[in-house]
C-alpha cells in the first residue's frame, strides 16, 4: 500500500473499501450507490473491536487520509478517491491468496487419517 501510509491508515482505508463493497452489494443491479457517514463508520470499527483507538483517534486517521487525498468527505459521506481505490486494490491483491486459503481450508474435508496425530 505504499510507504506513504502507516499500517493503521492502510487498515482504516481497506476497512472502508470492504464496508462500502458490502453495503453496495444489494445495489449491484441498480443505478444506486450507498455510502457511510464518518461517525457511522467509526462506530462500526469500534463495535467490531478490531481497532484499539478512541473515536477522536479514528477521526484523526480519517482526516489524514483525506489530506493525503485517499478519501473524500462529500455531502457528509465518505468516499474513496481513485488514488485511495488504487492503493486498497493493491492491498487486496496482496492478501487475497491468504484469505482464499483460509476460506478453502474451512470448506475442505480434511480427514484426520491423512494427518498424523499425537498427544500434546
Amino acid at each position: 500500500m505504499g510507504a506513504r501510509l502507516s499500517k493503521k491508515h492502510q487498515f482504516v482505508l481497506y476497512s472502508l473499501m470492504e464496508y462500502l463493497k458490502k453495503i453496495n452489494k444489494r445495489f449491484k443491479d441498480k443505478p444506486l450507490e450507498a455510502s457511510v457517514s464518518k461517525i457511522d463508520f467509526i462506530r462500526l470499527l469500534q463495535n467490531l473491536n478490531i481497532i484499539e483507538k478512541s473515536q477522536r483517534g479514528l477521526y484523526k486517521n480519517l482526516e489524514i487520509l483525506e489530506k493525503k487525498k485517499f478519501i473524500e468527505y462529500e455531502n457528509r459521506f465518505l468516499k474513496l478517491t481513485k488514488k485511495g481505490l488504487k492503493i486498497v486494490q493493491q492491498k487486496e491483491n496482496e492478501i487475497n491468496p491468504y484469505i482464499r486459503l483460509l476460506v478453502d481450508l474451512e470448506k475442505a474435508e480434511i480427514k484426520t487419517s491423512k494427518a498424523q496425530t499425537y498427544f500434546k
